[in-house]
């Protein structure tokens, strides 16, 4: 049925019209007036026309493009007003009379008309629909291609591009999802945009295995191919969801696939809240966009692969890979560019070369994991200590280095007279709290270990205007430091080097005598006091230079220990004093041999090897031989000190403290260590007897080491008063100038042959 507006000047043509037309709805108004409903066809008269030409040409705009045909009754001598009108505004006449066929005709020919127009009209509708929809997803396709463009990390990347989504279109949630390797095969939603937060917690999705997984996102997932969801009322697929997607309003999907990987899979899914909304040119942009999504994830992991590995060649070329501190060649172009910049920014600068004091004898004696361990706890109390403007870095081994830079901005420097000397000082106060920092214990598990360190200082451009020559006047001040003794600190000035050129030659001499076994044994005889017998001969190194003169420790054994070489000639002077001694007792069976050991050759890992191979060689018992360890050397490390010294006394060796005086033991502590003999120091003999409080010094020692059952050998003898003196005070032993110097092995064995091992009282012999 269709709808006919049927308007005549005569009412009752009007009443007769309807009743010829019972299939249609006949719709009728007040003269001069158009119905408000919209209607197929006006059949109307000239007048009619005439007076609703206007409102006519209103109502055809509003329904274009649609046709809405009118049809006009004439008189035949109407028919030449009307002609100029035929087609635009008049879409057929009629010459009355006619026959009722004829009218029913010309009527069904103008609803079809009318059809026809309205049927254009929907695909026009649709097309520019569709049209403004594929637009929009090319403007979401440009304004997600520049967020991917410009994605930092795959989060923000995820957010942006759906919250773009959301913003630009008409849809109403979207969300990326990826698929989890686990064993429920659950697709897990990464980042979501839209209004539908309690969709997204309620949602169940696999991608594998059962019917959570059948839906759109599971099989774009599995398949690879987009998957269009037009009805969420009708799509079987849907069914585990549909009661969720009724209660937010979906009606319509599309689900994408996503490969962010070989391996790794996702989903792209989008709702909307009209059934059969995405057509092929919109999935096919959306395709494009799932597919920039998965590039622009790869590109962002492309890129932080790149970034780690750049970050790990940079870390390997300019970090140090024990404590991550900078290495050397990050110091030397810190340097370089404080040589660039010294004229713009007039800076001064210090540099503190650090060096650790016993950390080789922890290194060597409990390994290398110890020994990393204790440095990576040193970088860190290193950064502690410095200020944070300080470049602090490890140049290798025990060898660390702060750089201290100064602008003339800082109140340090502009408020100073003298620049050169403010970062001297704050140089010497930073030198000064690492110093005494270095000293306290560093704990590891129940290992307590006990460091020192020596520093030396460069200034620039005080002591060099050339920046890559601090470090080696650094190097220079703080082997001066070193020779002072643990804990020290020196700055560096000119002679140093001329000192440092001398000590250089002297460790490559060093290095050729080791190679030659140029080291000799040379001896002094221990006497009993009691009985003025020698009890002992303390095996003493010398160096024979090619020119046959002989040089004592203290011209080369400072740089022995620094060059490392101490181990190999300790063994050498092991094996020489063990031959000697195993000769010397064929004839004098009861004589030992007393044996100097450092604090590098205690911490060795091999030493009792060394020692129990040279008894072992020589046939000689572990009694044989007695060690003679520093007191300072015990208080580098005591508790590893303690068992070390137990495993030597119980294999039989014989325990003395030398130079016992000068360090820092407690009687506590004495009195739990396996030692037999305490070695006085020669110092404290020089006012014996005629200075008081040398004296009683002395006799103070005699007395706690026999209440301590020790027996006591006074180093420095050199009067028969001081032998008196120790004599009567019930001294059991004594060495020194006074019973003879060192000499080399056949002057000892010539010196024991003459005395029979006899010290004469009125002037034993002085070889």
């Amino acid at each position: 049925m269709a709808r006919l507006f049927v308007s005549l000047s005569q009412p009752d043509n009007t009443r007769i019209f309807g009743e010829s037309l019972p299939q249609h709805e006949i719709l009728q108004t007040p003269p001069g007036e158009l119905p408000e409903a919209l209607f197929d066809l006006a059949i109307l008269d000239l007048a009619t026309f005439v007076r609703l030409r206007e409102n006519l040409r209103k109502r055809r705009q509003a329904v274009s493009p649609a046709l809405m045909p009118v049809m006009v009754l004439l008189q035949q001598s109407q028919t030449q007003r009307v002609r100029d009108l035929l087609g635009s505004e008049i879409h057929e006449i009629m010459i009355r009379p006619s026959s009722r066929v004829e009218l029913l005709a010309r009527i069904d020919s103008l609803l079809k008309l009318h059809d026809l127009s309205r049927q254009q009209q929907v695909l026009l509708n649709n097309a520019e629909q569709n049209q403004a929809r594929t637009e929009r997803a090319y403007r979401v396709l440009a304004a997600g291609n520049e967020v991917v463009l410009r994605g930092e990390d795959e989060p923000q990347l995820f957010r942006s591009v759906l919250e773009t989504l959301i913003r630009l279109s008409d849809y109403a949630l979207a969300w990326i999802g990826r698929a989890e390797a686990g064993n429920n095969r659950a697709v897990e939603v990464m980042a979501w945009s839209g209004d539908a937060a309690g969709y997204i917690r309620d949602l169940q999705l696999r991608w594998q295995e059962d019917r959570f997984s059948e839906g759109p996102a599971g099989l774009a997932i599995k398949t690879g191919m987009p998957q269009i969801c037009e009805d969420v009322e009708t799509d079987a697929r849907f069914r585990p969801w549909r009661d969720l997607a009724r209660k937010h309003g979906f009606r319509s999907s599309v689900a994408l696939p996503l490969a962010f990987s070989e391996t790794e899979l996702g989903v792209l899914a989008i709702y909307s809240t009209r059934p059969r909304t995405f057509t092929d040119d919109e999935v096919s942009l959306l395709e494009r966009l799932a597919a920039n999504i998965s590039f622009g994830v790869e590109t962002l992991r492309m890129r932080d692969r790149l970034q780690e590995q750049r970050a790990l060649a940079w870390n390997s070329a300019y970090r140090d890979a024990l404590t991550g501190l900078p290495n050397r060649q990050w110091v030397m172009e810190e340097l370089s560019q404080l040589d660039a910049e010294f004229n713009r920014h007039r800076r001064v600068a210090a540099v503190l070369f650090v060096d650790l004091d016993g950390f080789k004898r922890i290194n060597d004696s409990l390994g290398h994991e110890v020994g990393d361990q204790l440095l990576h706890d040193v970088a860190r109390r290193l950064t502690q200590i410095a200020r944070a403007e300080d470049f602090v870095a490890r140049l290798g081994g025990d060898e660390f280095l702060i750089l201290m830079r100064f602008d003339e901005s800082d109140d340090i420097i502009s408020q100073a007279e003298d620049p050169n000397t403010a970062v001297a000082d704050a140089a010497a106060q930073l030198a000064d709290r690492l110093t005494r920092a270095m000293k306290q214990p560093f704990q590891q598990g129940a290992l307590q270990h006990h460091l020192g360190a020596s520093v030396g200082i460069s200034l620039y451009p005080a002591d060099t205007t050339r920046a890559s020559d601090l470090i080696n006047y650094a190097d220079i001040a703080m082997y001066e430091a070193k020779s002072a003794g643990s804990g020290h600190f020196r700055f560096y000035y000119t002679e140093l080097s001329v000192r440092n050129r001398h000590k250089l030659t002297l460790k490559n001499n060093l290095h050729r005598a080791v190679d030659a076994r140029a080291f000799d044994a040379w001896y002094q005889p221990i006497i009993d006091l009691r009985t003025g017998e020698v009890a002992y001969v303390e095996a003493l190194m010398r160096l024979v230079h090619p020119d046959g003169t002989v040089a004592t420790p203290g011209h080369f054994l400072q740089a022995l220990e620094e060059s490392g070489l101490i181990s190999r000639s300790g063994q050498l002077m092991i094996e020489q004093a063990c031959s000697d001694l195993a000769a010397w007792r064929t004839r004098f069976p009861d004589l030992r041999l007393s044996l100097n050991l450092s604090v590098n050759q205690l911490w060795q890992p091999n030493l009792v090897d060394q020692l129990e191979q040279g008894l072992s060689e020589h046939s000689l018992p572990a009694s044989a031989l007695m060690l003679e360890v520093t007191e300072g050397s015990m208080m580098t490390d005591i508790v590893k000190t303690e068992q070390f010294l137990e495993e030597l006394h119980g294999r039989g060796f014989e325990i003395a403290i030398d130079d016992f005086g000068t360090g820092y033991s407690s009687l506590s502590r004495l009195r739990s260590l396996p030692v037999n003999k305490l070695k006085v120091d020669k110092s404290f003999m020089h006012g014996v007897p005629h200075e008081r409080k040398s004296t009683e010094m002395v006799r103070a020692i005699l007395q706690m080491a026999a209440s301590l059952d020790l027996d006591v050998v006074a180093e420095g003898v050199e009067t028969e008063n001081q032998l008196q003196f120790l004599s009567a005070a019930q001294c059991q032993f004594g060495q020194g100038f006074l019973f003879a110097r060192p000499m080399s092995s056949a002057d000892m064995f010539s010196y024991l042959n003459q005395t029979g091992r006899k010290y004469a009282q009125a002037g034993g012999p002085a070889a």
